[in-house]
């Protein structure tokens, strides 16, 4: 009953446990499979994911934050004597704002399942050379769909997410020798996190960007760093590879 009266007034929820596990949510996207704290990334961003681990941890006493058209807050609530569940509150910042609004949110996740295909098409780029089929398909077809799908999206961190792949695509057109050259020794996981490394990002961004531990990032550094010759811990990896595109 009380989630349909606080559906009624337009206000959602995500509740979950101090390891977080989410333990009742009355959001509406059925697209978005909440189930653990980590699902929320394409709701809310990399950055306040980030805080509200920060407040899971530290006990904060607020926080509070808004993503396009809707507002978030933390709230902790005592269950019992030994349990502790957290919610975060999600309402509509305009309040006649409506499901089409808040559709939104779908709408982008939308978009990035609808590219499920031009994404995967980078993993079949690897290999010592690229037919110039599969050239030609990610030049006539995929890269402007992805360019095309970019101009819709509103997340900001997908919105990172799909620039890095466009700039993953143009790179295989333009300098398909560096790329090549990369994924004949690199798997398909390691040749995104060298590209995201590329980008400037740092381990915990990549980790949250790919939903994944840091230290399985922090292990694919040191995977990037063996299979290229990087035996000098002094070296930059991020400068390292970017030298490449200039060889």
């Amino acid at each position: 009953m009380y989630h349909a009266l606080l559906t009624h007034r337009d206000i959602y929820f995500v509740a979950f446990d101090d390891l977080g596990n989410v333990i009742d949510t009355n959001y509406p996207v059925v697209s978005l499979n909440l189930s653990n704290l980590n699902d929320l990334i394409f709701l809310v961003g990399a950055d306040n994911l980030s805080a509200i681990r920060d407040y899971i941890s530290e006990s904060g006493s607020m926080l509070q934050f808004s993503v396009a058209n809707l507002h978030f807050e933390m709230a902790r609530f005592q269950s019992s004597e030994d349990d502790i569940v957290f919610c975060l509150q999600i309402e509509a910042k305009d309040a006649l704002a409506d499901a089409g609004k808040l559709s939104a949110i779908e709408r982008d996740y939308q978009l990035i399942t609808e590219l499920s295909a031009s994404i995967s098409v980078l993993n079949d780029s690897g290999g010592a050379q690229m037919s110039d089929d599969l050239k030609r398909d990610i030049e006539e077809t995929h890269l402007p769909e992805v360019k095309a799908k970019l101009g819709q999206l509103e997340d900001p961190s997908l919105k990172l997410c799909l620039e890095i792949i466009q700039t993953n695509m143009e790179t295989l057109l333009t300098e398909p020798d560096v790329n090549n050259q990369l994924l004949s020794v690199l798997t398909p996981s390691e040749f995104q996190v060298a590209e995201f490394i590329r980008s400037g990002m740092s381990s915990q961004e990549i980790a949250n960007t790919l939903n994944v531990a840091k230290k399985t990032v922090e292990n694919h550094r040191n995977s990037l760093r063996n299979k290229l010759g990087i035996t000098n811990r002094g070296v930059n990896l991020r400068n390292y590879l970017q030298t490449l595109e200039t060889k």
